[in-house]
């Protein structure tokens, strides 16, 4: 058996019966084709990078399955005609990551910060990582300007 990794997104509309009612639907598909789900988060309704059947936002669901190819296609198969699936991916991958995603805290604690809107930022998690990535792509662009200024500055 393999193990993958599938995500999906739902319409942002659904209540929260109706996402449970989704994932019983998938987990009867992995489990009648002889799969198993062996995690499961629910990453919250988040904005979406773009517009998806003109929705902005959408309610992430991660699943780690172990089950064969057929499983992955049947399970493709069904997500693609749900009406309440906006997109879904489907990973093979060599070995199942058990511990939490870092999407899973900021899904868990969203609801919170939204009940204390004014209790300041000290209880928002900061990720340093996407801090520096993102400082690496700003020195990079000013490292290349001021090397083609400096290289103007030699041509005349």
């Amino acid at each position: 058996m393999a193990f993958y990794e599938s995500i999906y997104i739902l319409r942002p509309d659904l209540a929260t019966e109706q996402v449970e009612q989704v994932n019983k639907r998938v987990g009867e598909v992995i489990t009648s084709r002889g799969g198993t789900i062996l995690k499961t988060e629910l990453w919250g309704r988040r904005q979406l990078a773009y517009p998806i059947k003109k929705n902005t936002k959408g309610f992430y669901v991660f699943h780690v399955v172990e089950g064969g190819g057929q499983l992955v296609a049947e399970l493709e198969s069904r997500l693609k005609i749900d009406e309440d699936v906006l997109k879904f991916q489907n990973v093979r991958v060599a070995k199942p990551q058990m511990a939490a995603t870092p999407l899973a805290a900021i899904g868990n604690e969203e609801p919170r910060r939204e009940g204390r809107e004014g209790s300041g930022d000290d209880d928002v998690p900061t990720d340093p990582g996407l801090n520096g990535d993102h400082d690496d792509v700003e020195d990079a662009g000013e490292e290349t300007g001021e090397g083609e200024d400096s290289s103007r500055g030699q041509g005349h």
